[in-house]
């Protein structure tokens, strides 16, 4: 069964799944993915977090919509790929904020 939300606009959309990865899987994922949390419940995103080492993303990426992450990933995992670098140090992080929303509202 389909997780479905509503966004703001009164359009209905799927559950985003979001995996967040870094070389081991902790404390760097835990802030990223609060900020994450924060950015989009304010933008009235339906969503599902999880989190995994990197070492781990083969197993852990099957369902995910969009990966964030610290390390540099392979591309042969076929998903959307987003640095998780201006979650941690502030550079670019609007514009890292906006290329999520694009992709997640398609």
């Amino acid at each position: 069964m389909e997780d479905i939300g509503i966004l703001k606009s009164g359009r209905k959309s799927k559950k985003v799944k979001i995996l967040c990865t870094s070389r081991a899987g902790v404390a760097t994922c835990s802030r990223i993915t609060d900020e994450i949390r924060k950015f989009l419940s304010k933008n009235h995103i339906e969503f599902e977090i999880t989190e995994c080492m990197t070492s781990d993303i083969g197993f852990c990426c099957k369902d995910a919509d969009l990966v964030i992450s610290m390390t540099q990933l392979p591309p042969k995992i076929g998903k959307t790929i987003i640095s998780g670098v201006p979650f941690m140090t502030g550079n670019e992080l609007e514009h890292t904020k906006k290329e999520i929303l694009k992709i997640l509202k398609g």
